[in-house]
């Protein structure tokens, strides 16, 4: 473990922790230690056989593999560890042992003899038997061939809560970087994460980005994360080009810095540029008419599109549509008259989904609808801002925009007298706008 990042964040508040369960089963926060401290235990050790023991490429599981994995579910069900705070423990502990029958081809034996288990588990903890039958409902869809493994991470928010953080593009403090820093560095060290960074380790890595995309860094914090991850790539050079995506979108895509240009060809297969569009806000919007909440957010732009139509603003879409067809079609029916990258061009034996285009390559997008707030200078101000957010977002630099234009031609920095225009947002578009996500949502 890289001491000097422990030795940096000695005496930070302790993360809090919660499960995402059906049923609402959260962690505790830990009142005081070092970031990682309140990881259950079920995470801190090794209880199953490695995940690519289970890798059988979709051929059956044989019984012997299965005997192991069951008995490993067993030991640590009965741990004392386990007992001490079964609920919290056991659900994980399930969960790794679900994740291992993904790959595999399970057989109606194995199946019978899990659901035997799981009724025996479920008569010696009747006051646990929710959290049992909620991972027993999972077996039927989880325990059948698929490529990969889900990771062990999935259903857990190892970084705490959002609001302990910035929102809204304001800077980091040093003490909210180390406090970060010190989450990941305990999570990489996790025996299953540290054993596959570049798989396992991928989605927390993505969280940690995540959350900075919320808020902005100095100079200074920016270096102490890059040194970070120079350490961690030392430490795992086989995952050296997992841990590159997510350095660049840590160093290009987080508010205070230049957007990357992005070229391309719009619906019309016309090439245009993101550097086109200086001088004017720009809201970018990673989307694909397959996906439900980038049609939830359809209502807003077609508001955006009317209150700001004689500004100094933008729409530019990145769409992920397989086919051409279906995002015109769908532009044209929503009435989203605004410009729009078709990026599932490169994927041609794509039938729905084209979501692995070279921008959204590029940019590192995982989850749909990805919302990029750029000002005029096309500096990035704002990441998946929503909803009515993201009209309150484009607003709030439109008036900035206007306020540096008004000094520059008065050469004043006082305000100009006239009231500040109030949005007026059809109803239609806006009845309720929807929760800002942690981070969108992975596909």
């Amino acid at each position: 473990m890289r001491q000097r990042l422990t030795l940096a964040v000695v005496g930070v508040v302790g993360i809090g922790i919660g499960f995402v369960l059906s049923g609402g089963v959260g962690g505790s926060e830990a009142e005081g230690g070092a970031p990682g401290a309140d990881f259950p235990m079920a995470i801190q050790q090794a209880w199953f056989p490695p995940v690519g023991d289970y890798d059988t490429g979709g051929e059956p599981l044989d019984d012997e593999r299965f005997d192991g994995l069951l008995a490993a579910l067993d030991e640590a069900l009965t741990a004392r560890e386990t007992l001490a705070d079964f609920e919290r423990q056991a659900d994980i502990h399930l969960w790794s042992f679900t994740r291992r029958l993904v790959v595999p081809e399970v057989t109606g034996a194995q199946m019978e003899r899990i659901g035997s288990y799981l009724d025996d588990l479920a008569e010696q903890h009747p006051d646990h038997v929710d959290v049992i039958d909620y991972r027993r409902d999972f077996l039927p869809s989880y325990a059948r061939s698929r490529p990969t493994a889900p990771p062990l991470t999935l259903d857990l928010q190892l970084f705490g809560d959002t609001d302990r953080y910035p929102n809204n593009g304001e800077p980091f403090s040093d003490a909210q970087v180390d406090e970060l820093l010190g989450t990941l560095d305990a999570i990489v060290n996790l025996p299953e994460i540290a054993a596959d960074i570049a798989g396992e380790g991928a989605g927390e890595i993505g969280r940690f980005a995540g959350r900075l995309q919320r808020g902005q860094v100095s100079e200074d914090q920016a270096a102490r994360i890059d040194a970070f991850f120079d350490e961690l790539e030392a430490e795992h050079p086989d995952a050296a080009e997992s841990l590159a995506r997510h350095r660049f979108r840590i160093e290009n895509l987080t508010p205070g810095r230049v957007a990357p240009n992005i070229r391309g060809t719009d619906t019309e297969g016309v090439e245009f540029a993101l550097e086109d569009y200086r001088g004017k806000v720009v809201a970018l919007i990673f989307s694909g008419q397959w996906c439900g909440p980038c049609r939830g957010e359809y209502p807003y732009q077609r508001a955006m599109l009317d209150i700001f139509g004689e500004d100094d603003v933008a729409l530019l879409g990145v769409n992920s549509d397989a086919m051409l067809e279906t995002i015109v079609q769908a532009k044209e029916d929503e009435g989203l008259d605004y410009r729009t990258w078709w990026d599932g061009h490169s994927q041609p034996d794509a039938e729905t989904v084209a979501a692995e285009g070279p921008i959204a390559t590029e940019w590192g997008v995982r989850g749909w609808p990805t919302i990029y707030v750029l000002d005029d200078e096309g500096v990035i101000r704002f990441v998946n801002k929503r909803g009515g957010a993201l009209i309150d977002a484009v607003d709030q630099l439109l008036r900035d925009q206007r306020m540096r234009e008004y000094q520059e031609r008065t050469g004043t920095t006082s305000s100009p007298t006239r009231a500040v225009r109030a949005l007026i947002v059809p109803a239609s578009a806006a009845k309720e706008d929807p929760p800002e996500p942690e981070d969108p949502p992975e596909l």
